[in-house]
């Protein structure tokens, strides 16, 4: 079916009916047939999305078993409470993943949100943990009526508007129904289902200007910094836009939307990352930034290479997580990279699996980072919006280079130079048990080898580019392709930029080497750098910002409701019982039981009353 865009959308998924959850609740409705079933969509998206939500998901748990004990192997306080919660996050993000209709989804969505909540917010006894918990959770209520009024705008237009366009026995949320008709809507209408429901992507994968919850949610233990970070929540709101592919190859204005606000959040994120000493707000920044990728990759009218980013990252985004927990872990909680130095002497395990991870996000040649991200880069400079935005692949070549410099940066202060540590490591500091270090092998072998299936088999021909570098798209290409994803199609040229890529990526590691080999005490950076570090450092004052102008005007206006209930409403109520209490007190102190109080009372009233009458006489006279 031809869409607004010209796109053509083909149904290559099967969707599995489990039963009808509920109606959509009105009479016409269920008469037509049209129900919110509970159904799973399953095409090659969601295998790939079940591949490595459920394998990284494993590493991770396994890894836990051994984190979440002591160095005396007793379990912490929480042990079971943690798995529960981390078995829960895993089951939502699956749920979102298979979900054959838009409200499914939603429910997966907000299950993902609640678990975020539970254990960003593990440590509540900790104000920061129980704050950063309720950051991240308010923050995703913003993302999550936009994209609640996403989904009730699709509805509106498919089915309960003026000129409704499904047929009797088709569930108007189902996917494949919503892909099916999406094309005959007005180009305003998908511009506006497109962007309401790229509020919510912008929120679950704190996205400019709604990334302000992940760095906080390092206040959570390693492993669930690891599974948000790389396997789960922030990769739905790419996976919800992959998914809607249909609809945002329809709208042209929502692409360039998406691809901006991805530029503009993988610039700021790498220079925020520049400037910051723990390492978990590192990796954290780095998350946000290479998710931003994605999201340029999606604009641009390159989900597929999107998608591969998302499979990439998530092994060896989870590799450096999990590398820092076990620095963390031999250090005695301090992941500060200003109190300790030269580790690869005590570490060296985990220093052989961090350089993995760190040249992998660092997109060095031949890892799996370098394929799926340059191929990004590439859609940035030769896709479908590029000629309208120029600017695009070069922010992106220098964020790469930023990339390279910070994550080489946070190596050579954390692992090289003379060995320093911290009190809390103790006298010796040692590697994690094999529960921990085992699943980092296999982290590591997806962070070198996950990229290769995005290289075509072809590529290997004498007569071949080097490794078929995007111009093949490979085997991860041509299997997502058969999904609801609409084509990106071949990108022409671009061996030139797979050299620039890689030269800009080296010289990154380069310069980071330079300043920062021997693990200098005093930063180097902001002496040189300055004000312009300092703003770094201070993240862009963001969050200040946003205190100000959001937080405390809201505090203030709460705290006024709450007066004025306390006070007005509540204190109008209160005097009204107050009254008649005062009044029945005052009344009680004249019933003793004395009956010379009594009789002095009956005198006195007699009194009066004859006072009374004579002063009536008096005046009649």
């Amino acid at each position: 079916h031809a869409g607004a865009g010209g796109n053509t959308f083909v149904d290559h998924g099967t969707t599995f009916t489990l039963y009808n959850w509920m109606s959509f609740g009105d009479e016409p409705s269920r008469q037509r047939g049209q129900w919110i079933a509970f159904n799973f969509y399953f095409d090659r998206l969601t295998g790939v999305m079940m591949l490595y939500i459920t394998v990284v998901s494993l590493l991770i748990l396994i890894y836990s078993i051994g984190y979440m004990r002591d160095h005396h192997g007793r379990p912490e306080r929480g042990y079971e409470r943690f798995f529960a919660f981390l078995g829960l996050f895993v089951f939502s993000m699956c749920i979102l993943a298979m979900a054959g209709n838009f409200v499914l989804l939603y429910l997966g969505w907000e299950a993902v949100g609640l678990c975020s909540y539970l254990l960003i917010g593990f440590y509540y006894p900790r104000p920061s943990a129980a704050a950063a918990a309720k950051k991240a959770f308010i923050v995703n209520r913003v993302g999550d009526f936009g994209f609640a009024l996403g989904v009730f705008s699709i509805y509106w237009f498919l089915a309960a508007g003026p000129q409704p366009l499904v047929q009797p026995g088709e569930n108007p949320l189902d996917y494949a129904v919503v892909f099916k008709y999406v094309g005959q809507l007005e180009e305003w209408q998908i511009t506006l289902i497109a962007l309401l429901l790229l509020c919510g992507a912008v929120g679950k994968s704190a996205q400019f200007p709604l990334y302000v919850w992940l760095p906080d949610a390092m206040e959570g233990p390693t492993p669930v910094s690891a599974l948000i970070h790389a396997a789960t929540m922030v990769t739905a709101g790419v996976y919800m836009i992959a998914r809607c592919g249909p609809i945002y190859a329809a709208s042209t204005t929502a692409l360039g939307v998406v691809a901006v606000v991805g530029v503009i959040g993988a610039f700021l994120a790498a220079t925020m990352a520049m400037a910051q000493y723990d390492m978990k707000r590192i990796l954290a920044y780095s998350t946000i930034s290479q998710l931003a990728y994605m999201f340029v990759g999606l604009g641009c009218g390159a989900p597929d290479s999107a998608v591969f980013h998302v499979f990439t990252h998530a092994w060896f985004k989870a590799l450096l997580f999990l590398c820092a927990g076990s620095v963390m872990h031999a250090m005695g909680g301090v992941i500060d990279v200003r109190q300790f130095s030269g580790l690869r002497s005590v570490l060296p395990t985990t220093y052989r699996l961090m350089v993995v991870g760190c040249l992998a996000l660092a997109g060095f040649p031949l890892l799996s980072g370098f394929w799926s991200k340059d191929e990004i880069i590439h859609a940035a400079f030769f896709g479908e919006i590029a000629e309208g935005m120029p600017w695009l692949g070069g922010l992106l070549l220098l964020t790469a280079g930023i990339t390279a410099y910070y994550t080489f940066r946070m190596l050579f202060l954390c692992f090289h130079g003379p060995l320093r540590l911290p009190k809390e490591a103790g006298e010796h500091p040692h590697e994690s048990p094999p529960v921990m270090l085992r699943p980092l092998y296999v982290l590591a072998l997806g962070s070198i080898f996950a990229g290769y299936l995005g290289v075509s088999i072809s590529a290997f021909d004498a007569g071949a580019s080097f490794l078929g570098f995007l111009a093949p798209h490979g085997y991860f290409h041509e299997y997502l392709h058969a999904s609801t994803l609409v084509s990106s199609g071949h990108h022409p040229g671009g061996l030139w930029l797979m050299y620039v890529s890689a030269l800009v990526a080296l010289a990154g590691i380069g310069l980071a080497w330079m300043r920062y080999g021997a693990a200098p005490v005093e930063d180097p950076d902001a002496r040189t750098l300055g004000v312009l570090w300092r703003l770094w450092h201070a993240k862009y004052y963001v969050d200040e910002l946003y205190d100000r102008v959001i937080v405390q005007p809201l505090r203030r206006l709460g705290q006024l409701c709450f007066a004025t209930d306390n006070n007005g409403i509540d204190g109008l109520i209160w005097f009204a019982a107050a009254v008649p209490r005062g009044a029945g007190s005052t009344l009680r102190a004249l019933q003793r039981g004395a009956l010379q109080g009594y009789a002095l009372a009956m005198v006195l009233g007699l009194v009066a009353l004859l006072a009374f009458w004579q002063w009536l006489d008096a005046a009649a006279g």
